[in-house]
């Protein structure tokens, strides 16, 4: 009897003793700084610190929330400072070509308003992904009058060959040459684009990599330019293809590697112009985490921390983010009454719907060891991976910058 109260008891105040304390947000809320933008100007406790570290480091990465116009915003308004700071490079989460069609158009029509809408006409999608907002346009003009170079690394968005067909076929050293096999080859990638809208599982990808109408105009078609842009269209097709072929762990790995070494190819030649080029990096923030993503995989901000501490440098990741959401019947969604939004808690709730809110997570990461709270996987992956999580104000629809 004595000793099943004894290991009653035991049991009573082993479980009390070795209970995992959970991180709560009132505990760290003196980590959590808001700021205002006002007038394209950055304004509050958040705004001194986010100028820290742009002054401090040869890299910021903005890992954004996509098609948030308050992103965007925020985008804009950091540009500025950035130049200041003598940030000279912006990498984007699109296609190197799509990237130089994108700037001409802004250079020569002032606006993408007009390419956005003629390609919606006819092809009901846009033709570039993540500049069809308005306020994307306000920051990519921003980023060309500061004179950023802007490195477009990522795969050739899945509509993007229905306009590099067109510049391929500009760049014809003798167009009439080519004119019959270029006629064919727009034909055929509109059928099929058409036929991947309206058939379900369609292998548009598949067929384009082995169409021999394809293939006799890209023989013809042998000046570099011509050859980078084809070069660059077969790539992303192979990418897209894995989903075809549902090797989507192998999609995403190769789309890793591909987006590596587009940025190496463009670090490389931005260090003959600057010993240590400084770069800012918006993309999505699952390609910017150091250590693993939630995909499992060392993606682009883990090789960039590598990269600064090679060179002796500082790197600043941000993931961003919102917790409200309002609908275009004026409704407001809350994230954290997502189920997926509870493996956030404790950091959500020191979102606000009117303020930015800066958090910096190294003295997060302090209360967790040293209390040794045990986090899950996805908090765990957003604290560790990122120097700071920045929450938008309420995250508002994308005003399209096309007339549909």
């Amino acid at each position: 009897m004595t000793k099943n109260i004894f290991i009653l008891i035991f049991s009573i105040l082993s479980t009390t003793m070795f209970a995992q304390e959970k991180l709560k947000s009132a505990d760290i809320s003196e980590f959590a700084y808001t700021f205002e933008i006002n007038n394209n100007n950055i304004v509050g406790l958040g705004a001194k610190l986010l100028e820290n570290k742009i002054l401090e480091n040869q890299f910021l990465l903005l890992g954004e929330q996509h098609y948030s116009p308050e992103i965007s915003e925020f985008t804009n308004a950091i540009l500025p400072k950035l130049k200041q700071s003598n940030f000279k490079y912006f990498v984007a989460e699109i296609g190197p070509n799509s990237t130089n069609k994108m700037i001409s158009v802004i250079k020569e029509q002032k606006s993408l308003f007009e390419f956005n809408t003629d390609f919606y006409s006819n092809y009901k999608d846009i033709p570039i992904p993540f500049f069809d907002g308005m306020k994307d346009e306000l920051f990519l003009k921003t980023a060309i009058n500061e004179n950023f170079e802007i490195w477009g690394i990522d795969q050739e968005f899945l509509s993007s060959q229905l306009f590099l067909i067109d510049e391929i076929y500009n760049l014809s050293s003798n167009n009439s040459y080519v004119k019959s096999d270029f006629n064919n080859a727009k034909k055929f990638l509109e059928e099929e684009f058409k036929k991947e809208k309206t058939i379900k599982n369609y292998p548009m990808f598949t067929n384009l990599l082995a169409s021999e109408i394809l293939t006799s105009f890209f023989k013809k078609c042998n000046t570099d330019k011509q050859q980078k842009i084809i070069t660059d269209l077969t790539t992303s097709w192979k990418i897209y293809a894995l989903n075809e072929d549902k090797k989507y762990g192998e999609n995403n790995f190769t789309r890793m590697q591909y987006m590596k070494r587009n940025f190496g190819e463009n670090y490389k030649v931005a260090e003959k112009k600057d010993s240590l080029p400084k770069v800012f990096i918006k993309m999505g923030s699952m390609h910017l985490a150091r250590g693993k993503n939630w995909l499992g995989i060392y993606d682009l901000g883990n090789m960039i921390k590598e990269l600064a501490y090679f060179n002796g440098t500082q790197s600043t990741s941000i993931n961003c983010f919102a917790r409200y959401y309002k609908n275009n019947d004026g409704t407001i969604y809350d994230y954290l009454d997502d189920k997926d939004g509870k493996a956030y808690q404790p950091i959500l709730e020191l979102a606000k719907k009117d303020k930015w809110v800066l958090i910096d997570t190294k003295p997060i990461l302090k209360i967790v060891r040293k209390k040794k709270i045990n986090l899950n996987k996805d908090l765990k992956i957003l604290l560790s991976g990122f120097d700071f999580v920045l929450f938008s104000p309420m995250k508002t629809e994308v005003k399209p910058n096309y007339s549909e």
